[in-house]
């Protein structure tokens, strides 16, 4: 009887792009590594099956894809750029897709052949700490490709496997998966807590920082925030904690 092999004895198969498909603007179903080529992909790490696409070739995607150039942008009016929150550009970026569903004379207002929703909003962030330093330079366009990049691939239900190259570097330092924001700047919940936010940001000290997450926590329990508010508020604080780590 021969001795089954142990998963430590088992060669490790290299992940690749060749079974990563999405729908073409006319619902035929596509390779990615039929438009990508390998200068324009790499593997983020080597025992996960994570890949990064260049922004030309998530471009490139997009096109086959029937997803529209044009695109909408919208700055957040509520978060200004300072070296208090080390240059903080938050965007929101809607995509238009113009594909149409197979085998129909007529596609449903909003629809197309990826969803029954043509448009995605995804919400894009870039400051000095989360962005490598050839883009510290573009903060704002780095937060813009950010969530374009990201909107595409989750349109084309890519986004399990494969990542933008504008988000590759934040990636790198988390060994949590990249997620989006809870709330979205320019909503109602997120204008409601603009002072929380401004508060967390600003703060210069470690002490400061744990001064503001108590009178957070206070208002938590007095039910000022919803689930989502606090949330968002709790990664901020993890965030802006560990950028004091990093500083000191």
């Amino acid at each position: 009887m021969k001795k089954q092999k142990t998963s430590k004895e088992k060669k490790t198969k290299m992940p690749t792009l060749s079974d990563a498909t999405f729908l073409s603007s006319t619902g035929k179903a596509v390779k990615v590594s039929e438009y990508v080529s390998e200068k324009d992909c790499w593997l983020l790490k080597r025992d996960t099956s994570q890949w990064v696409l260049s922004h030309y070739a998530i471009k490139k995607i997009a096109q086959v894809a029937g997803i529209s150039k044009n695109y909408d942008v919208e700055e957040s009016p509520n978060i200004i750029p300072s070296i208090q929150n080390d240059f903080e550009h938050i965007v929101r970026v809607t995509i238009h897709c113009n594909s149409k569903l197979a085998g129909k004379k007529k596609t449903k207002k909003g629809e197309c052949v990826h969803s029954n929703e043509n448009t995605l909003v995804i919400t894009g962030e870039a400051n000095r700490i989360n962005t490598p330093n050839r883009g510290k330079g573009y903060l704002r366009k780095m937060a813009e490709k950010r969530a374009y990049d990201i909107a595409v691939l989750e349109h084309l239900g890519l986004y399990t496997s494969i990542f933008s190259e504008e988000e590759s570097e934040e990636f790198q330092n988390s060994t949590k998966k990249h997620k989006e924001a809870s709330i979205m700047p320019g909503t109602k919940e997120f204008d409601a807590i603009i002072s929380e936010i401004n508060l967390l940001l600003d703060t210069q000290t470690k002490a400061i920082l744990q001064k503001a997450a108590s009178t957070i926590k206070k208002n938590s329990k007095l039910g000022k925030y919803s689930d989502s508010q606090l949330q968002y508020l709790r990664e901020l604080y993890h965030k802006k904690f560990a950028e004091f780590n990093k500083t000191f």
